[in-house]
C-alpha cells in the first residue's frame, strides 16, 4: 500500500485501476476495505484513489491538534495534488463525504462530481452529540473499546437483516475494532470529538455545483432516511436513491444496489457506459 507524507504523517492509500480518477472516503471506524466490492466494478474503468484517515487502517495515528473536516478535506485535497490529479470525481461514505462535501465546496473546479453515502451534512442534534462524547470519553480513559461498545456499534451501524443474513460482516468488523492499538483508539477517539461536533454544512449546500448522487439506507440508524431525503430537497438537482434492507454499511450490505447506482451515475458524468444486467463497465 502506497504512502505520501501530508503535514509530517504518513498517509496510507490504495492506488487501483486507470482511467479518470475516482477519491474514495471512507466511513469513521472503518479504512479502504470499505469499498472492496466496489473496487471490483470501478477499477476496470477508473483510476481509484482510496486513502486511509489518520488513524485508521495503515495511516498514521493523529491524536493532537486540528482533524476537522476542513482539515480532512485540506488533507485529501493534497493528497491528490502530490499525484498530480487536478480533476477527479469524489465518492465519500459517512465521515468521508463530510470532508468529500467539504472539498467540493472548497476547490469546485476540481471535483467534477460528489457522492454522499449514508452521509448526512447537518450537525448532530444536541442529545446525540451529548452521547458521542461521554462515549469517547469513556473510551479514552479506558485506552480501548470495550464489549459493550462494539457491539453497540455493530447493532447501529448494520440492519437487522445483514446482522442475520451475513453475520460474518460483523464478526469481521468486530474482530477489528477489539484489536485497534491503543494509538488508534486515542487517536480515532480525538477525531471522534471533533467530526461529530462538527458545525452543519446545510447552509452551504449552494456551493456544491457539481453534479451530486445521494445514496440513503432504508434502515440506516446514525443518518436516518428522512435526513437525507431533506437534504436531497435542499440540494437542486441532486440525485436520490434509497438502498434497501441496509443499515449505515450500504456498501458493504449490499454491494449490488449501490454499485448499480454507482455505474449509471459515474457513466452518466465521465462517458463511460453501463450494461445494467451484468453490472460491469463496458
Amino acid at each position: 500500500m502506497p504512502s505520501c507524507t501530508i503535514n509530517n504523517r504518513e498517509l496510507h492509500y490504495l492506488d487501483q485501476g486507470s482511467g479518470f480518477p475516482l477519491l474514495l472516503g471512507h466511513s469513521f471506524l472503518w479504512d479502504s476495505r470499505v469499498w472492496a466490492p466496489q473496487l471490483d466494478l470501478l477499477s476496470q474503468h477508473f483510476r481509484c484513489i482510496v486513502p486511509d484517515l489518520w488513524s485508521h487502517g495503515q495511516s498514521q495515528t493523529a491524536s493532537e491538534g486540528d482533524l476537522s473536516i476542513v482539515h480532512l478535506a485540506e488533507v485529501h485535497h493534497q493528497l491528490m495534488q502530490t499525484l498530480e490529479i487536478d480533476r477527479y470525481s469524489v465518492l465519500g461514505m459517512a465521515t468521508g463525504g463530510l470532508w468529500g462535501a467539504k472539498l467540493a465546496m472548497m476547490y469546485p473546479d476540481e471535483v467534477a462530481s460528489l457522492t454522499l453515502i449514508a452521509c448526512s451534512l447537518d450537525s448532530e442534534t444536541a442529545e446525540n452529540r451529548e452521547d458521542y462524547l461521554e462515549l469517547f470519553n469513556i473510551v479514552e480513559q479506558l485506552g480501548e473499546l470495550p464489549t459493550a461498545v462494539v457491539d453497540a456499534v455493530i447493532r447501529i451501524f448494520f440492519s437487522p437483516v445483514t446482522q442475520k443474513v451475513h453475520p460474518a460482516l460483523a464478526e469481521t468488523f468486530r474482530f477489528d475494532l477489539m484489536c485497534l492499538s491503543p494509538e488508534q483508539v486515542a487517536g480515532i477517539t480525538s477525531m471522534g470529538k471533533q467530526i461529530f461536533t462538527r458545525p452543519s454544512m446545510i447552509n452551504q449546500l449552494s456551493d456544491i455545483r457539481c453534479p451530486t448522487l445521494i445514496l440513503a439506507g432504508q434502515n440506516d440508524i446514525p443518518n436516518p432516511l428522512s435526513e437525507l431525503q431533506e437534504m436531497h430537497h435542499c440540494l437542486p438537482g441532486s440525485q436520490f436513491a434509497i438502498i434497501e434492507n441496509a443499515g449505515h454499511m450500504l456498501t458493504l450490505e449490499q454491494p449490488d444496489q449501490v454499485n448499480q447506482l454507482l455505474g449509471n451515475f459515474l457513466a452518466s458524468i465521465d462517458g463511460v457506459q453501463l450494461d445494467s444486467n451484468q453490472l460491469v463497465f463496458v
